[in-house]
């Protein structure tokens, strides 16, 4: 009996270690087969590392904005501290605000600007079309090539200005005038002058030139080729001279250096005045 229960003993360890074993490897096999905690993504935070989280921005690939608010950049944009600035492809703008900006248009300050392909300004609410330069006016509407640094300007192709409220066509020219209205090539620098192609003012106001006419006055009339000096309120036709005289009325070839002189085709008259003289009379 007693050698029976000795050797029943080795057996009911042996198989109580095994179940013991298999527990155990059970157990480790449950241990590894549990699933492992997914690492943290980034959050979304609005820092100098994530400026696309900043604002509302949009950006496409490339693009860079630091603080800017609700701005939409294409590839290669990159805009400072703006706000509501829409820019395509290589546009730069610093810290202007509601800013549309084609491919290369660069802006410095301004609000509002609509600058296409090459276009740069520091104003405001300017409308520039490809290449056109501005400096610190404000209200320019600039085509292909135009420059100003005025004012409510409106310049065609080529066109170049300082003074305020000029109209401009393509080559104009003029200084620190304002509200002249030039056509192809005229140069003036007074105020309120209309000019025609070719035509040529200096200081003088008031005056209205057609093609190739020249004065310096004040309130005068010029045809074709006209030239006065410095007198005011003048009427010369094509090819008309007079001096610093006022109030002459000259037509065709007329020439005058005195005043209120009315003078027909080829008259000639000195330094008078109040003469009337017909086609050939010399005085």
């Amino acid at each position: 009996m007693m050698r029976s229960i000795r050797q029943g003993i080795p057996r009911i360890i042996g198989a109580s270690c095994l179940a013991a074993a298999l527990a155990g490897g059970v157990g480790a096999t449950s241990a590894a087969a549990a699933p492992q905690t997914p690492p943290t993504a980034p959050s979304a935070v609005c820092n100098r590392f994530q400026p696309q989280f900043c604002n509302g921005n949009v950006l496409q690939q490339g693009a860079q904005t630091g603080r800017g608010g609700g701005n939409v950049l294409q590839q290669g944009a990159q805009t400072g501290r703006g706000n509501g600035n829409v820019l395509q492809q290589g546009a730069q703008t610093g810290r202007g605000n509601g800013n549309v900006l084609q491919q290369g248009a660069q802006t410095g300050r301004g609000n509002g600007n609509v600058l296409q392909q090459g276009a740069q300004t520091g104003g405001n609410g300017n409308v520039l079309q490809q290449g056109a330069q501005t400096g610190r006016g404000g209200g320019n509407v600039l085509q292909q090539g135009a420059q100003t640094g005025g004012n409510g300007n409106v310049l065609q192709q080529g066109a170049q200005t300082g003074g305020n409220g000029n109209v401009l066509q393509q080559g104009a020219q003029t200084g620190r005038g304002g509200g002249n209205v030039l056509q192809q090539g005229a140069q003036t620098g007074g105020n309120g002058n209309v000019l025609q192609q070719g035509a040529q003012t200096g200081r003088g106001g008031g005056n209205v030139l057609q093609q190739g006419a020249q004065t310096g006055g004040n309130g005068n009339v010029l045809q074709q080729g006209a030239q006065t000096g410095r007198g005011g309120g003048n009427v010369l036709q094509q090819g008309a001279q007079t001096g610093p005289e006022n109030g002459n009325v000259l037509q065709q070839g007329a020439q005058t250096g005195g005043n209120g002189n009315v003078l027909q085709q080829g008259a000639q008259t000195g330094p008078e005045n109040g003469n009337v003289l017909q086609q050939g009379a010399q005085t």
